[in-house]
């Protein structure tokens, strides 16, 4: 867990539209009249819940796992779930049993603990990033020991819009409560409960961190059955993250793509922490003809490969997509690793425009064996095409 002081809220916290005056009756009655539907139009399709006079972008995943927005103070409470909304609806239900989980690393994203009852956690991590290992294995461990406490505690998470990074660190939580038996489950749990078009958690690379989540327990820390069934440790040692191999990558490739569309392509390697991600290696230039570009780079633990191309004749460059993963689910005795593009974090069109089978392929040293590598354990499947309206994940075992 991040200290609170840890966090520089920098000037944003200071600004005066992120106060305001302080009065819970004002915010209860005549501003959830005023701006009640302002903050609906800004919650889409996710879930509100409107009852006993409540109406605030905010979810049970289960009746112990609460999703919901920023809880939001000044101008941005006219459009966001208002703080003392959100304290009132947890005193309300909940009183003296629940715990909130901020996983917001911006500035202004942050509160004193004293407004909830000092019964705040912070675990922060960039918006449509992903957190590293040992962040998700802490987070899990601390609220499984709150909620084996009593069964009447609750744990409630938000970020900023209570979707992505809310969403990524509920479904470990309910692999880690045993409320789902598998990635798969909670994700699709999740999405289930926290939207209304099945479209819940939808970044790759934040499904891909379930997947690896289950995996840490399958085959690292070798339990078959109800994860859930296994107590939370007050002082971690049994069911800590194993080492994360350092691994050098020599060069990037780009196969299989429509040349037509893609003819080069620079390359930003990152390290990834629980703020922003750490650039390791720049290209600078463009790869060849061939689509390859020669690195030097050691990658340990959470990474993220950003492949960009030109705007144009004056310069810039435009993302064309990105791979987040992590050396403990990469074989490093491989030559090279492909990943297909069920696991990299790409729009529909850039899909579309360097082909179905476009590869990228990280390679790990000299080319002297023959064939690619996956990734060992599991690979993210997308088996739905762009007209569906669900998107599921299957667990398919290298």
């Amino acid at each position: 867990m991040i200290k609170h002081e840890d966090i520089d809220d920098g000037k944003c916290y200071q600004k005066s539209h992120k106060i305001c005056c302080d009065d819970e009756i004002c915010c209860t009655l005549a501003c959830n009249l005023l701006w009640g539907p302002c903050r609906k139009a800004v919650s889409g399709k996710k879930v509100r819940f409107v009852k006993d006079g409540f109406n605030l972008d905010l979810a049970y995943i289960t009746p112990n796992i609460i999703v919901h927005g920023f809880p939001a103070m000044g101008l941005e409470h006219v459009y966001r779930n208002p703080r003392h909304e959100i304290r009132r609806f947890m005193d309300n239900y909940h009183k003296d049993h629940y715990k909130m989980f901020n996983f917001c690393c911006e500035p202004g994203r942050g509160y004193d603990p004293k407004f909830f009852h000092n019964v705040v956690e912070r675990y922060p991590f960039k918006d449509h990033n992903v957190p590293p290992l040992e962040t998700m294995a802490a987070f899990c461990n601390s609220a499984k020991l709150f909620l084996d406490a009593d069964p009447s505690n609750v744990c409630n998470m938000h970020c900023k819009a209570g979707k992505g990074r809310a969403g990524l660190m509920s479904c470990l939580l309910l692999i880690r409560n045993g409320d789902a038996d598998s990635a798969e489950n909670a994700i699709k749990l999740y999405d289930s409960k926290r939207v209304t078009n099945m479209k819940g958690l939808t970044v790759t690379s934040q499904r891909k961190m379930v997947l690896f989540y289950e995996l840490l327990w399958r085959n690292h820390w070798k339990i078959s059955g109800n994860i859930g069934d296994v107590p939370g440790e007050v002082t971690p040692t049994k069911f800590k993250v194993p080492e994360q191999p350092d691994i050098h990558v020599v060069r990037v490739q780009l196969v299989n793509v429509n040349t037509d569309k893609l003819k080069s392509f620079s390359v930003k390697i990152y390290k990834g922490t629980n703020f922003s991600p750490i650039l390791l290696y720049d290209s600078k230039s463009s790869s060849d003809k061939n689509l390859s570009l020669d690195c030097d780079c050691f990658i340990q633990g959470n990474f993220k490969v950003l492949i960009e191309q030109k705007k144009g004749i004056f310069g810039g460059k435009k993302k064309v997509f990105e791979l987040w993963h992590n050396t403990l689910f990469m074989d490093v005795n491989a030559t090279y690793i492909d990943f297909g593009l069920d696991q990299l974090d790409i729009k529909k069109g850039v899909k579309k425009n360097i082909g179905d089978s476009a590869v990228l392929r990280i390679v790990l040293k000299d080319e002297t064996a023959v064939g690619a590598t996956q990734p060992k354990g599991y690979s993210v499947v997308s088996t739905a095409d762009d007209s569906t309206t669900t998107k599921d994940i299957e667990l398919t075992k290298i």
